[in-house]
């Protein structure tokens, strides 16, 4: 078993100094512990309490700050929790700057709001679920897309910073991999646990990497589909070997705090969700369930719809479905597939450090008992017909954006 024990220093607590220029030969004032002098009247230079301020002792000085970061006389904690939730729902916080609420920050289009959510969010014992209950049941968020007297509301209001509609927002990188997985029935909604390792690009996961010094292994995806397709929060995650799929996306980087999410409009997001072969297994495992449980063509491109959109599907999209289906039917009747191996090893190289030549051998990759997904040759030409009827479904702005 492994245990975990706490200690506390005893004796006189060692001065610390301000240093002029860093330098450790020109001390200056002794400091002692404070909070953020910045936070005009939550700090213990103006009007010091026991709320905020800091023991000289060793003893209770993170239990201070704990209090003092959760006290309802801090309002700033909640308001930034608060405007973070916000965010997360209309694309925007109502302060547009969500990691500076300074002066040099963006000023709030609805202060009050904001002050009433903190306040609200204190109340209900600072319980996240329960405010986004509260933002996702509100008038607000429950508003159209759009405007009948959109012209209008544009010439008043450019930015909609009134929320006159519901903002559009695309998912998130996350949120699409979550999404596709839920919609196909293969998210595994476990929690907890050490990180999992989600199948990527299999050129990109064999590519050399350095490792002190060294040729790092190449990346292994976890053996079972239950594992890999776990939600990408446990995705395990290494720096310089980015999931391509993911940070096509816009998914930041792991050694940054990150404000807010960018939102751009590229090509090669058109091919990662087309050609990849993470989209291309999440349609054709969605194609094979609709084949299994349903008895007809129309259920299973109504079902489809049904699972995609969250709503039924209309005569035109039923019909559309239908004629993508017997064209993808007739090419997919015309092909003979063969199953196609995994890797068995990757041929490495590196120059010597000593000698200056050039080193190569084989890594072997232990794949044998590696489950794959749902693959083309291992179903029938209608199963992939269905499956391209999917995959255009999973394309569509419809199924990538809140709206």
């Amino acid at each position: 078993p492994v245990y975990a024990a706490s200690t506390k220093r005893v004796g006189a607590v060692p001065a610390v100094h301000i240093l002029a220029g860093g330098s450790l030969e020109s001390p200056l004032d002794v400091a002692k512990p404070g909070l953020l002098s910045a936070m005009a009247g939550a700090n213990d230079l103006e009007k010091p309490t026991a709320w905020n301020t800091v023991p000289d002792s060793t003893d209770g000085r993170r239990l201070a700050l704990a209090k003092w970061i959760a006290s309802p006389e801090n309002t700033l904690t909640a308001r930034v929790t608060a405007n973070r939730i916000w965010q997360q729902h209309f694309g925007k916080g109502i302060v547009a700057t969500a990691n500076n609420f300074g002066s040099m920050g963006a000023r709030p289009t609805h202060p009050e709001l904001l002050d009433w959510l903190a306040n609200w969010f204190m109340d209900h014992d600072w319980s996240i679920k329960q405010l986004h209950r509260l933002i996702m049941t509100s008038a607000t968020y429950r508003e159209a897309g759009d405007h009948p007297d959109r012209n209008k509301i544009d010439a008043i209001d450019a930015t909609n910073s009134l929320l006159a509609y519901f903002p559009s927002r695309r998912l998130a990188a996350e949120e699409i991999r979550d999404s596709l997985l839920t919609v196909t029935g293969e998210l595994n909604p476990e929690m907890g646990g050490p990180g999992v390792f989600p199948e990527i690009n299999w050129e990109v996961a064999m590519q050399p990497r350095q490792i002190m010094g060294t040729v790092a292994p190449a990346y292994l995806p976890s053996k079972t589909p239950q594992e890999r397709n776990r939600r990408t929060i446990y995705a395990f995650r290494y720096r310089t070997l980015p999931d391509p799929f993911l940070e096509v996306f816009n998914r930041p980087g792991c050694d940054i705090s990150c404000e807010i999410r960018d939102q751009t409009t590229v090509t090669p997001q058109a091919f990662a969700l087309l050609n990849s072969e993470f989209v291309q297994h999440r349609s054709l495992t969605f194609a094979a369930k609709l084949q299994k449980n349903l008895p007809t063509l129309e259920k299973r491109l109504a079902a489809a719809v049904a699972q995609a959109y969250g709503r039924p599907a209309t005569a035109d999209e039923m019909a559309l479905c239908h004629k993508h289906f017997e064209e993808s039917l007739d090419r997919h009747r015309k092909e003979v597939l063969k199953p196609v191996a995994l890797p068995t090893h990757v041929k490495r190289g590196m120059i010597e450090e000593f000698t200056g030549e050039m080193v190569y051998w084989d890594e072997q990759l232990p794949l044998e008992d590696y489950q794959r997904d749902t693959m083309p040759w291992d179903v029938a030409p209608n199963v992939r017909a269905l499956a391209d009827v999917c995959l255009v479904l999973l394309n569509s702005n419809e199924f990538l954006h809140v709206r």
